[in-house]
């Protein structure tokens, strides 16, 4: 699958070579990937990496060994494995180096493995490397309905947090509170959204009054100022995202209330840390295993329907995850 510059519609199916593999690499038959928003503004020339054109979406995949090139020891054909690509998995074979792929334990599905990578990655670096999140704390959650708003509310309450989830439907907010999350504010959307005012009264309503300990905000936009009006004195907030565009925060009230305004991106941190994505997804992968995390995975879709679910996450008309399925 390959693409210019714009939205999905701008997608085609292509034919292309088997990719080869290198010394240290490693080709893995593509079995799932899921499907992440940064996916829709890399299309657009929207993100902070840009990527060479034409390409294929689809920044994580699951999938299994099919050649080792030389000097790979850590891997054999056969093993199933995970990892970040950036982009370009939306293709039936990829090659990448042995140090990027995980090996996907017993007990843990490739669709299940296939949202770990980037969405619940990011939520875990967020809450416990970027907030320091303690058991007992207060997380209010923006979008947390979906992508890594989700995998925060399932996560923070995994780490023993008190979760608040704001979403723009009741509906979403059901989904969130089916996650984890004890409590929920549905915000609106577009026209339908209050003023900043009205935002605030209702974080402060469904945080309580003494506000929340943590915000996370992979929303920003018209958000962001009335969430951190909502944070308590000392209380962090944490910057994932910006899928309703860049939004301003409130210097005063971050100053009168000593609070943090801390940025986690974890494809940044990867840059200078690249082993500590093997430590995050042994941690996820221990709580899959164990049964105390569940991705949330609301749609799979076969490789022929991949349009279709890019346009789902394009309109927000999803919860969960969407996942792209290879073969039976």
């Amino acid at each position: 699958m390959s693409v210019v510059q714009g939205g999905p519609e701008t997608l085609e199916w292509v034919d292309i070579s088997p990719p080869a593999v290198s010394q240290g690499e490693v080709r893995v038959s593509v079995r799932a990937v899921g499907l992440n928003a940064t996916d829709l503004l890399m299309m657009r020339d929207l993100y902070q990496d840009k990527v060479a054109r034409p390409y294929s979406p689809g920044g994580e995949i699951a999938g299994m060994v099919e050649e080792v090139g030389d000097g790979v020891e850590d891997l054999a054909v056969g093993d199933r494995v995970v990892a970040i690509l950036g982009s370009g998995g939306l293709r039936e074979e990829v090659s990448l180096r042995s140090s990027d792929a995980i090996v996907i334990p017993d007990g843990v599905s490739y669709e299940e493995a296939s949202v770990l990578p980037i969405a619940y990655a990011s939520a875990l670096h967020a809450l416990k490397d970027r907030a320091h999140l303690a058991a007992g704390e207060r997380v209010l959650v923006l979008g947390a309905s979906a992508g890594i708003g989700l995998a925060s509310v399932q996560i923070a309450t995994r780490m023993g947090a008190e979760v608040v989830a704001a979403c723009s439907t009741a509906e979403k907010v059901e989904v969130a509170m089916a996650g984890g999350a004890v409590r929920g504010v549905a915000y609106g959307g577009g026209s339908q959204q209050p003023e900043r005012r009205e935002l605030r009264r209702l974080f402060l309503d469904a945080v309580g009054v003494d506000g929340a300990d943590v915000v996370v905000d992979p929303v920003s936009g018209s958000l962001a100022d009335p969430a951190a009006r909502a944070m308590r004195t000392g209380g962090r907030f944490v910057l994932v995202g910006f899928a309703g565009g860049v939004g301003t925060l409130p210097n005063n009230v971050i100053l009168v209330k000593r609070a943090e305004i801390v940025g986690s991106a974890l494809g940044e941190h990867l840059k200078d840390h690249p082993a500590h994505l093997r430590a995050l997804i042994g941690q996820l992968f221990e709580w899959c295993v164990e049964g105390t995390l569940r991705p949330s995975i609301t749609s799979v879709i076969p490789l022929s329907e991949a349009v279709s679910g890019l346009n789902l996450l394009d309109r927000r008309a999803i919860t969960g995850k969407v996942v792209v399925r290879f073969g039976e």
